[in-house]
């Protein structure tokens, strides 16, 4: 009787877990459309491109994205979505449930306040771009005191005295990418630019941070053979809208490697660098005079106390190995990517060449080996190169290497047009892209036109290309005098030629035609920062100037 009356309740237990489980997603949807319905409502009355009520704007971004080559970087999309819907200064892109809700700022009033009179902070999302690669705690996505100790420790480093005291090292590290173009120009082979300035600046790096060259110009570097196996792998996991776990696991377990392998290379030179401090006695206290890893050491030492230790705490070696990473990411990246711009935008504009060589022999003297010399003895010649300097910030203005990401500010508003439009909960993004190939800004944005910083016909400080502000590059002065004394030790001895070229037969946007000329190559891919594509094929050859 008692197995009878029992037998029902066994029973019944299925039905209930079953309706748990109905009841539970039925809860989890009705919380979604919910949501949905609220987020996109939210838009209604903001300025933004077209909208979808059940997609926001993530199939407009797809759509967007597939009218330019793979793997852009999305300040291109940007643009491109800005100049066909004219949009205003300030926009906002709904890709709830994908990625964060952006405000996009392409005002450069709303720019300047924003990163230079308020200086908002860092948003998340770039810490969720940059920490995997470079290190929690970096220079780049820290904020509050831990930004303002490593700021205060780093910027003698970059001080313009010390940068122009450099000025006959990067010559000399020039010289040899000068010996390894001349080899060849003798084959004429076709060679990947990117590849060869990569190591040029590499070296660079290596001299202002340890002291001594990396011989990557000579003997290759693993260094940046690592850091190309983390940013390709990192890409993987943060491009496409199709969520594939399988493939971000992968793709993370090879950033992890190549990232440990990175380390080995970087604390070996750190380890070394503090030997040598030790068993030298050198003095640390000069901080103006003092290398980048010295200043490291000396805030080390300091804090610790101690003026001479056997070995390195290892909790300060990985802070050390971050800030390492930051520097050469940093210091390689925006130069080598620029000049290889340079030199492609060169080789189709042969009347900007001539007169690049022209103010190198009026303000140096005819002859590389002899304009050597004289930079090494009167480095602040190199301040007179007026028109070489208008090149490299034209080509910023077309190429410029990225974008930052900020967050709201504490009253979640910014001021435009008499107006106050939200940032609460947005990821902030001003695009200087953008307001780079405004024709409103920069008057026919679309030529290549190095003379407009002479007339100066544009806002100042619409070109942004190291941004503005407290959080703007600390190392543009170094970036620029490593870009001015290539081109100066180069560009009269060379003719740069793109090979492989696909010119497109009609242009894919509306704010450049140079893909007319340089096919998919004008368009900057995205590999942690805005690359060339295909590493910048090119073959070179004397040229007949001297």
């Amino acid at each position: 009787m008692n197995t009878t009356r029992d037998a029902p309740l066994e029973l019944d237990a299925r039905p209930l877990w079953s309706t748990i489980l109905v009841t539970g997603i039925v809860a989890a949807l009705g919380y979604f459309v919910v949501n949905l319905v609220q987020r996109r409502r939210f838009y209604k009355d903001l300025p933004k491109p077209p909208h979808s009520f059940l997609w926001g704007h993530l199939k407009f971004m797809g759509e967007t994205l597939a009218l330019l080559p793979k793997d852009c970087h999305v300040q291109v999309a940007v643009t491109t979505m800005s100049q066909k819907y004219k949009l205003p200064g300030i926009f906002y892109l709904d890709l709830w449930p994908v990625a964060p809700s952006i405000c996009v700022v392409t005002d450069p009033d709303v720019a300047l306040h924003m990163t230079v009179t308020r200086n908002h902070e860092k948003h998340a999302e770039e810490n969720r771009a940059v920490d995997p690669m470079i290190g929690k705690g970096n220079i780049v996505t820290a904020e509050g005191a831990r930004w303002k100790k490593m700021h205060k420790m780093l910027a003698p480093a970059f001080a313009i005295m010390h940068v122009t005291n450099q000025r006959p090292m990067v010559a000399e590290t020039v010289m040899e990418f000068r010996a390894i173009l001349n080899k060849l120009a003798e084959t004429g082979e076709a060679f990947e630019l990117e590849k060869y300035v990569e190591r040029l600046t590499l070296d660079i790096v290596g001299e202002a941070t340890f002291g001594h060259s990396l011989g990557a110009q000579t003997m290759g570097s693993s260094v940046m053979q690592h850091w190309e196996e983390m940013s390709r792998a990192n890409m993987q996991t943060r491009t496409g809208w199709r969520i594939d776990f399988v493939r971000n696991y992968l793709a993370k377990q090879r950033r992890e490697t190549a990232k440990m392998k990175l380390d080995v290379a970087l604390a070996e030179l750190v380890e070394k660098r503090f030997d040598y401090v030790q068993k030298n006695d050198v003095s640390l206290e000069k901080r103006k005079d003092s290398i980048i890893m010295d200043l490291i050491l000396r805030e080390y030492l300091q804090e610790t106390h101690q003026g001479s230790q056997k070995r390195m705490d290892p909790e300060f070696l990985e802070d050390v190995l971050t800030q390492i990473r930051t520097l050469v990411v940093g210091g390689t990246g925006t130069t080598t990517d620029t000049i290889c711009f340079a030199y492609m935008l060169l080789s189709a504009h042969p009347e900007v060449v001539q007169r690049l060589r022209e103010e190198h022999d009026r303000v140096f003297v005819s002859g590389i080996d002899a304009s050597h010399d004289i930079l090494c003895s009167e480095p602040y010649k190199l301040n007179s190169l007026e028109y070489t300097t208008n090149v490299i910030k034209e080509t910023l203005r077309l190429f410029p290497v990225g974008c930052t990401a900020r967050r709201e500010h504490s009253d979640g508003f910014l001021p435009y047009e008499g107006r106050q439009y939200t940032t609460k909960g947005f990821l902030i993004l001003p695009m200087q892209h953008t307001m780079h190939m405004n024709p409103e800004i920069f008057p026919n944005p679309k030529a290549f036109d190095p003379d407009r910083f002479a007339r100066e016909d544009f806002v100042r400080h619409a070109w942004r290309p190291f941004e503005r502000g407290p959080r703007a590059c600390l190392g543009q002065p170094l970036a620029m005098d490593e870009m001015k004394i290539i081109l100066l030790l180069t560009v009269r001895d060379f003719d740069f030629t793109c090979v492989d070229l696909k010119p497109n037969k009609t242009p894919r946007v509306l704010w450049t035609d140079l893909d007319l000329t340089f096919g998919d190559r004008a368009f900057q891919e995205y590999v942690f920062e805005a690359k060339p594509r295909d590493h910048m094929p090119m073959s070179v050859k004397k040229s007949d100037w001297a």
